[in-house]
């Protein structure tokens, strides 16, 4: 059976008064002795002298100061909430309708409820310091608002330095940059306790804080992301948040900012948070059945491992996020060392080298592709390459030399093992393997910008560094290299040149498009080295000329291929069809290879006719290949 005070003390303000008439004529038989605030003020000594109860209607800067009269004088306090007060009634779970929200006002049974300070002054809700995008609002804010307030903001992002010292049993310092954070004292119906699980409560001595400090753009709409679609009940910790959970802390951050408390600004920091436990009995209603079932944990937290740190992001303070996210190698420590690794030249390198262009050129002689392939998984070179590409973006000068001394040995090992068999094999055929890789385009450069990102991807993580064999397959490093070291040894520099052309483009379309992935994926440092970024990119429009030209010819010679097709000749009263026609590039000389379907035999001065004709239609002077096939 419900049992209600004798007697309570009715403070109220201006506002308040719309309760005055309903609580003096409450059913319970309670005498109310109502008093203005005003009143209150001015004699408060006196009033609060023998009370045990307070009601209290007014704004909610008046009942915190009612709160505080009430843990001074040692009495309790019941709320009745004003029209405009949502968050009040869903916080201390009062009805909406007023006789039973009168009724829970002047309960006898009140609950122990803690009291959070910042800076001397009372936290009932929810205090911001800084700026907090995306999570400093409702759980039930529109879709459509959320994603245009965060868009307009986008452009203003800047990390702070930020100290937060925890001051309870378990006593840390945390240096980190971030736009603001957020100290929440109940789990009102805000997105930024639905991230911690709603892990707090007016009961559990504790306070939570919630850091935001998105290290880039791409991490903001990340967050912005999970802000609109994800389920809030999941409970997981978004990217470049952090929860700090204790019963003191200071807040310092640089500059000094404002701290808007319970949506007014304040005080400023450096901000002071302590919890009071059980400070005050206060009549709260029954939460509902999904509080009942959450049992808030009252134990200290600390997850800041997705906060900045590191002596990168402190030299990047007080600047604007940049797009892609930077990182300070302590972030990533294993793939550092495991790229430092890669750089490293050694014996087995050497040897490794040795064996797939050995393997390489034998398969480019006998126009295999199976056997190539093999010499492409046994090609070590693409790892130096992808440790090439992260010292170039990072500007690390030890790492960059290790993996450019490796890269250009492997290069000059290539070319000697291809150029001594050559010179060596008596046997020297053009196959269709080695014409493969002495037309390079514009288009095995898009082969070798896919390739880049694919490795880059695959050793940026571990559970899936075993695909760095098929991107080794996909772009073919060697096997160019073999087919320049070939035109070595045959000492025809064109050869040379051409095949040469096709592994730099695949070198240098790798290291760029690595580059670029890395820092989406924010292995960049916060201060970066142009210079060999510049290199590169010179380097690469350097062989976009030659490649841009080759595709031009190459589409040029695919539609000259095409349109001579079924072509039809009459020489000497005799039919000719043109089946098919290649033109092919051998030691800097134009070969004109074309495929005849003929009903009667030709003789010589039938095929010296046809080559007349067909020499019409070319200025150069080609040397041309006839194969005939007799049809019936």
């Amino acid at each position: 059976m419900a049992e209600y005070v004798d007697s309570a003390l009715f403070v109220y303000s201006e506002a308040g008064q719309i309760h005055l008439d309903d609580i003096l004529a409450n059913p319970h038989g309670c005498s109310i002795s109502p008093v203005s605030i005003n009143e209150l003020r001015d004699n408060s000594a006196s009033l609060l002298k023998d009370i045990s109860h307070v009601v209290v209607a007014a704004e909610l800067n008046i009942i915190k100061e009612i709160l505080q009269y009430a843990i001074d004088f040692g009495c309790s306090v019941g709320f009745l909430p004003l029209d405009s007060q949502k968050a009040l009634l869903r916080c201390y779970s009062i009805p909406k309708d007023r006789m039973e929200m009168i009724s829970l006002a002047l309960s006898a049974h009140p609950s122990e409820l803690d009291i959070v300070y910042c800076n001397n002054q009372i936290l009932l809700f929810k205090g911001v310091v800084g700026w907090v995008p995306l999570i400093d609002s409702q759980k039930t804010t529109g879709k459509i608002k959320i994603l245009v307030d965060a868009l307009q903001k986008m452009s203003s992002l800047y990390l702070l330095p930020f100290n937060i010292s925890t001051l309870g049993k378990s006593q840390n310092k945390i240096s980190t940059a971030a736009c603001g954070c957020v100290i929440l004292e109940t789990p009102e119906l805000s997105y930024a306790s639905s991230m911690i699980g709603d892990d707090c409560s007016f009961e559990d001595s504790m306070v939570s804080t919630v850091v935001i400090a998105p290290f880039s753009i791409v991490d903001y709409i990340k967050l912005l992301w999970l802000r609109i679609f994800s389920d809030p009940a999941s409970k997981r910790m978004p990217p470049s948040v952090g929860y700090i959970k204790t019963t003191e802390m200071l807040i310092e951050p640089s500059p000094q900012l404002d701290v808007v408390i319970d949506g007014e600004r304040s005080t400023s920091t450096p901000a002071h948070v302590l919890v009071h436990p059980g400070a005050v009995k206060v009549n709260r209603g029954s939460p509902d059945k999904e509080s009942k079932s959450k049992k808030v944990s009252g134990k200290e937290k600390l997850a800041v491992s997705s906060l900045p740190a590191g002596k990168e992001l402190i030299k990047a303070r007080h600047k604007r996020v940049p797009f892609f996210t930077y990182a300070s190698e302590e972030r990533f420590k294993d793939l550092f060392i495991a790229l430092r690794e890669d750089a490293r030249l050694d014996s087995i390198y050497i040897v490794l080298m040795v064996l797939s262009t050995m393997l390489a050129t034998v398969g480019l002689y006998l126009d295999s592709a199976s056997v190539i392939i093999g010499a492409m998984l046994l090609a070590p070179l693409m790892a130096p390459i992808i440790s090439l590409s992260m010292s170039t973006l990072r500007y690390d000068q030890r790492l960059l030399k290790q993996s450019l001394k490796k890269v250009v040995v492997g290069i000059l090992v290539a070319l000697g093992v291809a150029f001594l068999l050559a010179v060596l094999s008596p046997y020297q055929p053009l196959t269709g393997e080695m014409q493969g890789r002495l037309s390079p385009s514009i288009l095995d450069l898009v082969v070798a910008i896919v390739a880049g990102v694919a490795g880059a991807y695959t050793k940026s993580y571990k559970e899936i560094l075993q695909s760095l064999a098929g991107v080794a397959i996909a772009v073919a490093l060697v096997p160019p290299l073999a087919v320049a070291g070939i035109g070595l040894g045959r000492f025809d520099l064109v050869f040379f040149i051409n095949a040469f052309l096709l592994f730099a483009t695949n070198l240098i379309g790798i290291v760029l498009a690595a580059i670029v992935t890395f820092r989406v994926l924010g292995y960049s440092p916060a201060v970066r080295d142009k210079r060999a970024l510049s290199v590169v990119l010179g380097s690469l429009l350097f062989i976009s000329i030659p490649l841009t030209l080759s595709f031009w010819g190459i589409t040029n010679q695919a539609n000259f291929e095409k349109s001579w097709k079924q072509e039809r000749f009459l020489v000497n009263n005799k039919y000719l069809i043109v089946n098919d026609a290649k033109i092919i590039t051998y030691q800097d000389r134009k070969i004109l290879m074309v495929d005849l379907y003929a009903r009667e035999p030709l003789d010589r001065k039938d095929l010296n006719e046809f080559k007349r004709k067909v020499q019409q239609n070319f200025a150069d002077n080609l040397l041309i290949r006839i194969r005939i096939t007799y049809i019936p």
